[in-house]
């Protein structure tokens, strides 16, 4: 009950009055049938309340009062000014705000039954195996080049990730684990399934930065995959990576028409 109660305090202040049947009321504040539905998640999940006498159904809603009278007091102290509290509300609407705006940019990419068929006649039978991989994460494709000219040099692998790899990883020597289709970007799990066990990679450039691959070992999935299986996730795969280059030429574009900089030293003085 503790976590509904708390989602109907976020509902109720970012969305307002609802038009509908009206369910409760505290003041000017009131609780439609609508509002319901949305806070629960759905139709569905409202069989999972276990309304079913008229006591469970009041409970429900002296829930929603009980949290509505606590917030307009809450709101009548003037506590959404309070410095701590404003940084979370503004955080908070910047973060929906954020994910919307980026839904409408990226959200009606689509790929076709056609296109998503071709890829998988080159790389269909990559679905059915998994990659045990260590990779080198790096921020700059002139640092990438050089690593990889060491690496051909004979230097260790285990080492130069520890020393310069970016990515969480590095601590283990670049180690990932097994992976599979599906758990990382087209460009990079094309690349990794090229290789031959022990070969390293060139540079692969993908939106995270720079990377460098070595092949560890690769074998047959466990649980194979089914050709709808197979189809959804390529299908999936392409449609990221399409939304990927679009954010991309996105920054790139936005990154045009702002003065950015940027101070790492600074940030270092503080660690």
């Amino acid at each position: 009950m503790k976590k509904f109660a708390y989602t109907v305090i976020l509902v109720s202040i970012l969305c307002g009055n609802a038009a509908g049947d009206v369910l409760a009321s505290v003041g000017s504040s009131e609780l439609s049938w609508e509002d319901l539905v949305e806070m629960v998640g759905g139709p569905e999940a409202i069989s999972g309340l276990g309304i079913t006498t008229e006591n469970a159904a009041a409970e429900i809603l002296n829930s929603w009062v009980r949290e509505q009278l606590i917030l307009n007091a809450a709101l009548e102290s003037s506590i959404a000014s309070r410095p701590d509290v404003a940084a979370i509300i503004e955080q908070t609407v910047n973060q929906i705000i954020l994910e919307a705006y980026i839904t409408d940019v990226l959200g009606d990419v689509e790929v076709s039954r056609l296109e998503v068929e071709n890829y998988l006649d080159v790389w269909g039978e990559t679905y059915s195996l998994e990659y045990n991989i260590r990779h080198i994460l790096l921020p700059d494709e002139i640092l990438a080049s050089s690593v990889l000219s060491r690496l051909n040099s004979g230097e260790s692998f285990a080492t130069l990730a520890n020393q310069y790899s970016v990515g969480p990883s590095a601590p283990s020597g670049g180690n990932l684990g097994w992976m599979t289709r599906g758990m990382a970007s087209p460009d990079f799990m094309e690349a990794v399934c090229q290789l031959s066990t022990g070969e390293i990679s060139e540079v692969i450039k993908t939106p995270m930065g720079y990377h460098i691959v070595q092949l560890m070992e690769k074998a047959p999935m466990s649980t194979q995959l089914t050709a709808d299986q197979i189809l959804e996730l390529a299908t999936l795969e392409l449609v990221s990576a399409r939304q990927e280059t679009m954010l991309v030429d996105l920054l790139e574009e936005l990154q045009g028409s702002y003065v950015v900089d940027i101070w790492p030293e600074r940030l270092l003085n503080h660690i």
